[in-house]
């Protein structure tokens, strides 16, 4: 009987020693879930946060590095833009160069034969489409007589007009006068069709 009753006292002892274990852990799980799980949720949440951050700040970056190249360039085509447009004639800046070129042509001291305007050959043509730039080129050919050294004069006063010209051709013989030459010379100027209002400000 003593034994049996050691046997039972022995597996109580046991039994209470495993459900007091489980007790243990089910309250060490519990307060886990209660205390623990909540802040490791967070701490997680903290660490996706910072990664994208730190992605997003990388990001911003580059970025950043990119748009200050690409204001450069901006920068640098709107001065290109600038200076080429000022090469550019208004409507009433071409009348204006072609009017003045017999007075010119007087004042190096050749004589004027004739002044003839080319066609715009993108005008005439049916099968281009229209620039849509609103850019177009306005060619004279300009046919005088006077010696070398005033001719030279004439196409350097040309060369440095206000304006851009282009000078296409230089064809100079004798003209029959001695001591001067016949020249004809091609000129081209770009005028720009649609004048913005700040064009020449």
């Amino acid at each position: 009987m003593t034994m049996l009753d050691d046997k039972l006292l022995r597996l109580g002892s046991s039994y209470r020693r495993v459900l007091l274990m489980a007790l243990v852990v089910v309250a060490a799980m519990g307060l886990y879930r209660l205390i623990l799980a909540p802040f490791s949720g967070q701490l997680l949440a903290a660490q996706r946060y910072e990664s994208t951050l730190d992605s997003t700040i990388r990001k911003s970056k580059v970025l950043g590095t990119t748009l200050v190249a690409k204001k450069a360039k901006l920068n640098k085509l709107v001065a290109t833009s600038d200076r080429l447009r000022n090469e550019l004639f208004t409507p009433d800046e071409a009348r204006e160069f072609f009017a003045s070129l017999p007075a010119a042509v007087h004042m190096t001291g050749c004589v004027l034969q004739s002044v003839n305007h080319v066609p715009n050959q993108q005008a005439n043509s049916q099968d281009r489409e229209p620039d849509a730039s609103g850019i177009s080129d306005r060619k004279v050919v300009v046919t005088f007589i006077g010696g070398y050294n005033n001719i030279v004069r004439l196409l350097k006063g040309i060369q440095t007009y206000k304006r851009r010209v282009w000078i296409d051709s230089v064809n100079m013989d004798t003209g029959g006068v001695a001591g001067k030459l016949k020249c004809q010379t091609a000129l081209t100027i770009y005028c720009i069709d649609r004048v913005e209002t700040d064009l020449y400000e």
